[in-house]
């Protein structure tokens, strides 16, 4: 039987390839990654850097949940989904311990329902941020080219309906690497040896590579080109809607109103930019050619 080939998610057996998608990667990989004992400066860094991203991550997310949670009028549309991505970068950070512990002790120690936990917390972040984003942009959207007509729709109540359908959705199509993670046993030198083990994905087909690169080509056009291409049509149209309405703005009473609206979609616009910052390099690292 063959070794099963980890792919598109982290292996958790964190040797120098990093968990990432490889073609060349096998369970064997991480046997012979556990024979170095020195964890090297390069390890460390990582775990250091991981451990800054948690503690500073998860303060400010938590602080947001708060002030949103806690105050009634902060409770508006946008302020629910920012609410939205806040619970879903914060499930993702739940989940950094065990990233940074694996990657010192380079094998998984947390057992097999831990195992699927954790990509359950990792996986449901690329598809749930993704969408809610999209939903941030379509309510700009509507805010600026429908502002009366759209108003009965564009309330919290609603735009927490839609938070929850976003989760749904992510859950749904996020299933099959929850479905096929498990805790692989790898080899052991001597029957006297303890075993130890790796949290992967192990694809369901005889060419485990296929079904890697099929996963791949659908997480990114669905958690990531779908939704930038929406975001996009959706600030085109918006730029479009706020030069005309400028050329129309004859008094002071009347351009208050236009202002808020600019200034409340001009944040949006940066969140939804820094998500393609951040997100774009690792989906052309996951799609190139040599990526399984």
């Amino acid at each position: 039987m063959e070794e099963p080939v980890m792919a598109n998610m982290t292996s958790l057996c964190n040797d120098e390839q990093n968990g990432t998608t490889d073609r060349n990667w096998t369970t064997a990989s991480c046997v012979s990654s556990t024979a170095a004992t020195v964890i090297d400066t390069v390890t460390w860094i990582m775990v250091i850097a991981d451990g800054a991203i948690l503690s500073i991550g998860l303060t400010g997310n938590l602080l947001v949940i708060y002030v949103v949670a806690r105050y009634a009028r902060m409770k508006t549309v946008t302020n629910v989904y920012i609410l939205n991505l806040s619970i879903a970068d914060s499930l993702f950070l739940v989940g950094m311990p065990m990233i940074m512990l694996t990657t010192l002790l380079r094998r998984w120690v947390f057992g097999s329902v831990l195992c699927h936990v954790f990509f359950t917390l990792t996986c449901i972040n690329m598809f749930t941020g993704p969408f809610t984003l999209t939903l941030m942009s379509a309510d700009r959207f509507a805010a600026v080219w429908y502002p009366v007509s759209s108003a009965r729709y564009r309330t919290p109540s609603v735009a927490s309906v839609a938070a929850v359908l976003a989760w749904f959705l992510s859950g749904a199509l996020m299933s099959p690497v929850v479905f096929y993670a498990e805790l692989y046993s790898r080899p052991v030198a001597s029957v006297t040896d303890s075993p130890t083990y790796s949290c992967l994905v192990n694809w369901p087909s005889d060419d485990p590579v296929t079904a890697a690169r099929a996963y791949i080509g659908y997480t990114a056009a669905v958690g990531f080109l779908l939704p930038v291409s929406g975001v996009s049509l959706f600030y085109t149209l918006l730029v479009i809607r706020l030069r005309t309405t400028r050329r129309h703005i004859s008094s002071l009473t009347s351009r208050r109103q236009p202002a808020a609206r600019r200034s409340v979609t001009c944040f949006v616009a940066i969140i939804v930019g820094v998500f393609i910052v951040c997100w774009l390099p690792y989906w052309c690292f996951q799609v190139r050619p040599s990526a399984v």
